[in-house]
């Protein structure tokens, strides 16, 4: 081989070799680079997911908030609602009561006539028909007051002592049943006798009848004593109720002025609320696309960095094949040299070929 084919082909092969080598300074300095930026990926997408998940919390948070002050607003109008009830119903029972109580009022009336009247009755028998119907010249007019006494008497039965009334009516006979004022008296006047006859003091049974007559009164006095204890241990509940009542109405009133104060500042906080919401919300969507975007450029970063890296690898290869063929002609040319054999035409053609090509490899 000549010194000027040697040449050529130490030159191509420098070319070849430098080419090789750039690729590979070149590659390390994308794997540098690639680490760098793969890091700073990660990290950047990091801060930017913690970022999202803190503006996805915001925005929960705040949706949150709105829900409790509708709900508070819920449940503050169904309070009010229920103090206007509340307040409704204690007037009608208020009302309802006030008519009870007027009923109730007029029973009393009637019931402390009807004990009165009764008294007056016993109050006649006792103090002036029967003195005057134990005196022997006693009238017609006299007996017609003790027959319309003892049967005026008999309507107030229901008032008194039952037993006491059944002997009362056994001594004073039927004058109460007889339509001859005379009989009448004279039935009256002869109740000792009939008691004498069976073997009874007739003093004894006037006064048996005036002790009926006075267990009676008794027992309408207790009577009325006992209706006007009752009268007033039902005015007295009465009132006790409506004086609860007042102080429950006021205390509705008052606490209607607290939840309808409540209930207005609620009304702006929700609207305030509302419009935090939407704005937490649009930052953790504009964050979640940043967060988004990021990753996406890092992959974009890490495919161009392999893509490039093939390429290199490609190259390289290629070169490698190039450097190989280089060296197995020039083994074979220095063999022919050494035979010693000419080199035919063919062969300067290879030679020429094969330096184009690393030549224009190197260009590339």
């Amino acid at each position: 081989m000549n010194a000027a084919a040697a040449d050529a082909i130490d030159s191509a092969l420098t070319v070849l070799y430098d080419l090789q080598q750039a690729n590979v300074d070149a590659q390390e300095t994308a794997d540098e680079l690639n680490k760098t930026q793969q890091a700073a990926c990660d990290s950047e997408i990091e801060d930017l997911r913690q970022i999202a998940e803190s503006n996805k919390q915001s925005g929960e948070d705040a949706t949150n908030h709105r829900k409790y002050l509708e709900n508070e607003i819920t449940e503050t109008e169904a309070h009010l609602e229920w103090i206007a009830s509340r307040r409704a119903e204690i007037h009608a029972r208020e009302e309802e009561l006030q008519d009870q109580r007027c009923y109730s009022n007029a029973i009393f009336i009637r019931a402390l006539k009807e004990h009165a009247d009764g008294l007056l009755a016993i109050d006649l028998l006792r103090n002036d028909v029967l003195p005057a119907s134990e005196r022997a010249e006693a009238a017609n007019t006299e007996l017609t007051q003790i027959k319309d006494a003892t049967k005026k008497l008999s309507a107030y039965k229901h008032l008194l002592n039952q037993q006491a009334i059944a002997e009362f009516e056994q001594l004073t006979g039927h004058v109460e049943d007889s339509t001859d004022n005379q009989k009448a008296g004279l039935d009256l006047m002869s109740a000792g006798d009939r008691a004498a006859n069976r073997g009874v003091d007739g003093s004894a049974t006037m006064e048996q009848i005036h002790n009926l007559l006075a267990k009676f009164a008794t027992q309408l006095e207790e009577g009325i004593v006992e209706l006007q204890q009752n009268e007033v241990k039902a005015a007295w509940a009465l009132a006790v109720w409506l004086q609860d009542s007042e102080d429950e109405l006021n205390h509705l009133a008052g606490e209607e002025d607290k939840k309808n104060t409540y209930l207005e500042k609620l009304n702006i906080s929700v609207q305030a609320a509302r419009a935090s919401e939407a704005k937490a919300w649009e930052i953790f969507h504009q964050s979640a696309l940043a967060y988004n975007d990021a990753i996406q450029e890092c992959i974009r970063k890490g495919e161009a960095y392999l893509a490039d890296k093939h390429q290199r690898e490609d190259e390289n290869a290629l070169i490698f094949e190039v450097i190989k063929m280089f060296k197995e002609q020039t083994s074979s040319l220095a063999r022919g040299n050494d035979a010693p054999r000419k080199m035919n035409t063919a062969d300067k053609g290879d030679i020429a070929s094969n330096t184009a090509a690393a030549a224009k490899a190197a260009g590339h």
